[in-house]
């Protein structure tokens, strides 16, 4: 393409092709040879390590000073710099030999050579940009293997330090990968991470610079030398964010769409420049056209309930109602300054009056206002009364969590008289129903009845399910289901700021075995179990208005005004007996004298000691527990199930892991799979026949020779085998295997590995009723194979082997001694015994030929039996050896294991 005119050296890494009185055509050094030459090795290395986007051609344009050259022109392309070559000669040559001043030429090509650039940029649909991204895009499809589904989102130029070397090459990062490839002096590496495989995601200070630090549950890669580090550090951590929330969820595995969804209300708030993204985002509304669905009427009306203290009335002092009064002209003064609603400004005026509390009759509005479910509310008209009405239909589906919802009624807030008469019960039971509809991913946690009985007794109903909503997928995100993973991270983030603030107290409280849990009681119900019910109200003001980050700064005060007597307790019923003693004194009102005692008090001081926490620390912390705990419950869950599936195989539970392990990283399968309450913890591990064939390319002891694969899917049933058994057992899998009439080789196959379905099997080393398997009695036992349950077969049982189906199973064999140590005797040993078959077999042949009277055709089969296979193969004592110990070229599982991990890492 044509270039600005720029002023550089004729000299470095560059040699000249082709020149003119005016013009210079260069190429880069290595280019000239066809063949990968050292010098262009030494070039492309040298690119790579500075980074140049350097093209291949150039054209000069040198003046009458020989140490001046300008660049006219670029190309990757020897054919497309000709091009430019070839105009140069037929429209500038002419024009250049009737200009007499060298000054005058240099300054004609300049202009000319703009104007070209000029008019370039506005035919061009594309920019440069986008076309660097499009071929970064093929190279990571191409390097990775990657299917072409798979979104690149940015890449980046850095250095991947192995050991204490940099590999200088880029790193692409796309929706579910991370990958980064290296070619330095014709070496290549590439490194494949999936991010949700990622434990571990930190920026350190490592080697000469700051490095990006991953790893993995095998392997740890740090990452540096990048341009603009932070930048890249925020985009993989975003990812990798969104994949860990994902194998946390109940949804599908991670997919393209969670990044770009295609429907639904947004709000987005709190920018920086407001009126520069309004009016793109404007701009780009309007070039979409969208058809409006139709609204559907509520089928059946309900009546919203007002917020329930409004009907069950507490009894309150003068005194205190003079004071409620006192905080609602504050409040309403407040409205006529800085305005009321989602104008409203945010001052630090307002942290006074959340410090004495919210009048109830303004909770309503400003916790739906600070939480955010105003927004919710008003992008989504009528909601509430859908969910109410489709969750009072009868749906298997909720029957469950209706029966949990029931028993859990009760139990909320039961000394508020809103609780204790059936028209509170009921507006709680429709909100917690309708909140369930609405939400599937969540459906009904405990502690949500306590949440929700807090949200009814001073907002109206719907107010209170948005909410609720808010509290659940935003402000908690992922604290309420099953197994409360966010208030396990929570948990995990609070303990790094317990051991930073408070190291003493932390580890006193560790070797007790608290110190991981104190606090998960104490943000599941927002403090509303652990202190008096109206002085938990003020935490929830606040909590509204400042998130997360005032739990933390609250919960690190109430450790630090007890840390002297927590030092000095003796065990942790002591330690728990201090804190809820300490909780359940706090008051609400100005009666008492005892400032420390005021919830204000508490409040006040932990934003005086403790202002330094902030959500956006928070928010990247939880990303480091996010993924511990994904690794935590993997481990877990897969722990129980290679528990179950030991009983009925002979590898061990690491191995079971380890061959896991391995086929997760080969077929994608995700955490949420494993989550599916349906199935089994053994049901969700099972794997088809392609993907038995990538283990057996790395695992299996017989997957050798050149096609391989032929005899992994003869053995797809009985891998185990392969590992645990002996010789006899391994015989009559090869024989059996290489039977080709599919009738007759199962009938052999079921024998051996009945029963077939695990619900069937027996644990190893339990036996059962010999009739239970075989029902003729002719011949007494004979053979005995022990394939996870115990079974028996007769040796008449076993079909015969033809001749085809024999030079065949030769071959196998033949194919699995490649490359053994004592390769020459045993290819020996096995041409005497086919030789001994092949005798046998004629020998054994049917004295005359028939004909057979329906097809025609002669019967003369050329038949073996197992028994007299495994009697010529234990004639042969280098076969027996080889065929038991798997011969010197099968590597133990164990090995195999590292091999693979260390091939997927080159």
């Amino acid at each position: 393409m044509w270039v600005t005119p720029s002023e550089v050296s004729i000299l470095g890494l560059w040699s000249i092709d082709r020149a003119n009185p005016y013009f210079v055509l260069q190429c880069r050094r290595g280019q000239e040879n066809r063949r990968n030459s050292f010098t262009q090795i030494l070039v492309a290395t040298i690119d790579s390590v500075l980074d140049n986007k350097t093209s291949q051609y150039r054209i000069l344009h040198k003046r009458s000073n020989p140490e001046v050259y300008y660049v006219i022109a670029e190309a990757n392309k020897k054919e497309d710099i000709e091009g430019h070559w070839k105009w140069i000669e037929a429209n500038l040559m002419p024009i250049l030999e009737d200009i007499d001043v060298a000054d005058d030429i240099t300054v004609y090509i300049q202009w000319k050579i703009q104007s070209l650039c000029t008019e370039a940029e506005h035919e061009d649909v594309g920019d440069i940009e986008s076309e660097k991204f499009k071929n970064a895009t093929k190279k990571f499809h191409k390097v990775f293997n990657m299917p072409t589904e798979e979104k690149l989102v940015i890449y980046y130029s850095c250095s991947y330090w192995d050991g204490r070397v940099p590999r200088q090459g880029h790193l692409f990062v796309s929706v579910n990968y991370l990958c980064f490839f290296s070619n330095l002096l014709g070496k290549d590496i590439t490194i494949t991470v999936k991010f949700t495989d990622i434990t571990l995601l930190e920026r350190v200070n490592a080697f000469v610079s700051e490095t990006i630090h991953i790893c993995t549950r095998f392997h740890e890669y740090n990452f540096g030398m990048f341009r603009k580090i932070e930048e890249t550090y925020q985009i993989v951590e975003q990812i990798a964010n969104y994949a860990a929330k994902k194998l946390l969820s109940q949804k599908d595995a991670f997919q393209e769409e969670d990044w770009f969804p295609a429907g639904g209300p947004f709000v987005f708030s709190n920018f920086i420049d407001r009126t520069f993204i309004l009016n793109k985002l404007s701009n780009l509304l309007s070039q979409y056209n969208e058809k409006t669905p139709l609204l559907i009427s509520d089928p059946s009306p309900i009546d919203i309930s007002p917020p329930l203290y409004l009907t069950f009335k507490n009894e309150i002092t003068e005194e205190q109602q003079a004071m409620e009064n006192i905080r609602e002209v504050a409040w309403r003064t407040h409205f006529e300054v800085y305005g009321r609603g989602s104008p409203m400004y945010r001052t630090s005026e307002l942290y006074d009056l959340l410090f004495q509390g919210i009048p109830n009759s303004l909770r309503n509005e400003l916790w739906l206002l600070f939480s955010g479910a105003i927004y919710d509310k008003h992008t989504s008209p009528d909601v509430y009364r859908k969910c109410v009405h489709e969750s009072s239909i009868v749906s298997n589906d909720q029957d469950l969590i209706n029966e949990e919802i029931e028993r859990d009624l009760y139990r909320a807030l039961p000394d508020q008289k809103a609780y204790q008469d059936e028209s509170g019960i009921s507006v709680l039971r429709r909100l917690l129903r309708a909140y369930a509809c609405y939400n599937t991913d969540v459906g009904y946690c405990q502690a949500m009845n306590i949440i929700g009985g807090v949200l009814l007794l001073y907002m109206n109903e719907e107010d209170a399910f948005w909410t609720l909503a808010a509290l659940c997928e935003r402000l908690l995100p992922d604290y309420y289901n099953t197994k409360v993973v966010g208030a396990l991270i929570d948990q995990g983030v609070f303990n790094d700021y317990f051991k930073e603030y408070l190291p003493d107290l932390y580890r006193k409280l560790k070797n007790l075995g608290i110190a991981a849990c104190i606090s998960l009681s104490w943000f599941l119900t927002l403090f509303v179990c652990v202190m008096p019910f109206e002085s938990a109200l003020f935490i929830i003001d606040i909590f509204f208005y400042d998130g997360i980050k005032f739990l933390f700064q609250l919960a690190l005060t109430i450790l630090s005004e007890n840390r002297q007597s927590l030092l000095e307790c003796n065990d942790d019923g002591e330690a728990l007996t201090i804190l809820t003693s300490y909780l359940e004194t706090f008051y609400h009102d100005d009666s008492e004298k005892h400032d420390e005692r005021k919830i204000t008090y508490l409040i006040k001081k932990s934003y005086s000691n403790f202002n330094s926490v902030n959500e956006e620390d928070i928010n990247r912390s939880r990303l480091k527990h996010r993924l511990i705990v994904v690794r935590n419950m993997g481990e877990s869950l897969l722990q129980s199930a290679a528990k179950n599936t030991s009983r009925f195989t002979k590898f061990s539970e690491q191995e079971i892991k380890n061959i896991f392990y391995i086929f997760k990283d080969v077929s994608r399968i995700s955490l949420t799979e494993v989550n599916d309450p349906r199935k089994l913890a053994y049901e969700t591990y099972r794997i088809n026949r392609d993907e038995y064939l990538i283990l057996c390319k790395f695992l299996s002891p017989w997957f050798i020779g050149d096609q391989p694969e032929n005899l992994a899917n003869k053995l797809f049933d009985l891998w185990n085998i392969l590992w645990h058994e002996d010789f006899k057992n391994k015989l009559i899998i090869l024989f059996l295997s290489h039977i080709e009439d599919e009738k007759r080789r199962k009938e052999g196959f079921d024998l051996i590995i009945e029963p077939a379905s695990i619900s069937s099997w027996l644990p190893v080393g339990e036996t059962r009723p010999i009739e239970s398997i075989i029902s003729t009695k002719e011949q007494p036992i004979s053979l005995y194979v022990d394939n996870g349950g115990v079974t028996y077969v007769k040796p008449s049982q076993l079909p015969l082997m033809n001749q085809t189906d024999f030079i065949r199973l030769c071959k196998s064999i033949c194919n699995l001694m490649s490359g053994a140590v004592d390769d020459e005797n045993l290819f020996r040993a096995l041409a005497t015994s086919s030789t001994i078959l092949l005798k046998m077999g004629e020998i054994c042949k049917p004295p005359p030929p028939e004909e057979d009277e329906n097809s025609g055709t002669l019967i003369d089969e050329w038949t073996i039996s197992f028994e007299q296979f495994e009697a010529a193969m234990n004639a042969e004592t280098c076969l027996v050896t080889w065929l038991e110990n798997n011969a010197d070229n099968s590597l133990p599982l164990e090995t195999r294991v590292k091999n693979y991990h260390q091939d997927t890492l080159h």
